[in-house]
């Protein structure tokens, strides 16, 4: 996935503060590897602390000049949200991933029978939510995506504790261990 990062301060005879570049590396110890997007040539090193990620989408060349923010683009963009998002029919979801285990099965079989309406689960949310998950839109909650899992992890796992694990709470579960999977998605992507 392609990763931005802005400079913020002059460390280097290459880049200009205030610029976004394209990460093409990044280690601990010589900071990031830069290029202009869309170019895969010239690319150079700048110090971790000079340099801050950023979203998709932003603007590569800083200005000072006012942006004018369309009221009509945003209750539109809102809108398409919302309907993608209230689409999601729960009680569907649940009947695809419930199914019988025979009394032969063995274990492989079983854990991949799991896994798999888990993460077919995640899939199915993640095309009605779009990625939110792993790249939080930050509109309200300024949390990363892994500290937002985090507070999602809680909140299953402050249900199981209130309601504990029946029949009527096993989404939860499946919920939880779906989170636990995103989280380490996000740790690898961080």
């Amino acid at each position: 996935m392609k990763q931005l990062a802005r400079i913020i301060k002059d460390c280097g005879h290459r880049g200009k503060v205030g610029h976004i570049y394209e990460v093409i590396e990044k280690n601990p110890r010589d900071g990031f590897r830069l290029v202009v997007p869309g170019t895969d040539q010239f690319t150079f090193w700048y110090p971790e602390d000079c340099v801050v990620e950023v979203d998709l989408g932003a603007c590569t060349v800083p200005t000072t000049d006012s942006i004018f923010f369309d009221t009509a683009k945003w209750a539109e963009s809102v809108k398409a949200l919302e309907d993608i998002t209230t689409g999601l029919n729960y009680e569907d979801i649940k009947k695809r991933t419930t199914w019988k285990v025979p009394k032969d099965a063995d274990f492989a079989w079983h854990l991949d029978k799991v896994t798999e309406s888990i993460t077919d689960l995640l899939k199915e949310k993640n095309s009605a939510y779009g990625n939110t998950a792993l790249n939080p839109l930050g509109i309200f909650s300024k949390l990363g995506a892994a500290e937002a899992i985090k507070a999602r992890i809680d909140d299953k796992l402050a249900r199981i504790s209130n309601k504990g694990l029946n029949d009527d709470t096993e989404d939860t579960a499946r919920d939880l261990v779906g989170y636990l999977l995103l989280l380490l998605m996000a740790i690898d992507k961080d």
